[in-house]
């Protein structure tokens, strides 16, 4: 047999004998029910109170104010694709790639970061040998750790 928790057991033996007390008044008011019916409607009823006893005291949902998920790595890899494509096809590159770099270095060395940052400060465009060599420093601080 089915080990029912002690909540679970008394509300089935409460709703036994609410059901048959019901019952046992409705034949003594000589209302003539039939049993199967009966038994159908008192196991909806007395459900559709149990669930209603159990979402009274539950507190009222609330929207959860928080930061976004991470963005996906599949996308960060994108975006890189993109500024790095950017970068290479101007006329007149931004430093959106070197800001990127920096904050690459950022993740893993602090003061890597830095010195990069003042590394590509004037820098307008980086070649790709450039920026290979950058990748490769940052590579190498996280082997390193």
């Amino acid at each position: 047999m089915i080990d029912l928790p002690a909540r679970w057991r008394g509300r089935l033996a409460g709703g036994v004998a609410l059901a048959a007390v019901g019952y046992v008044v409705t034949v003594l008011l000589d209302m003539d029910p039939r049993p199967l019916p009966y038994v159908v409607w008192s196991v909806v009823v007395l459900t559709l109170a149990f669930l209603v006893l159990d979402t009274v005291d539950v507190p009222a949902a609330q929207w959860q104010q928080g930061l976004p998920a991470p963005p996906d790595r599949v996308d960060e890899a994108t975006s890189d694709l993109r500024v790095l494509s950017s970068h290479q096809q101007a006329d007149q590159p931004s430093d959106a790639l070197a800001r990127r770099l920096v904050a690459l270095a950022r993740e893993r060395d602090p003061d890597l970061a830095y010195a990069l940052e003042h590394e590509l400060a004037d820098a307008s465009r980086l070649s790709p040998a450039d920026i290979d060599r950058i990748l490769t420093r940052i590579e190498d601080v996280r082997d390193a750790h």
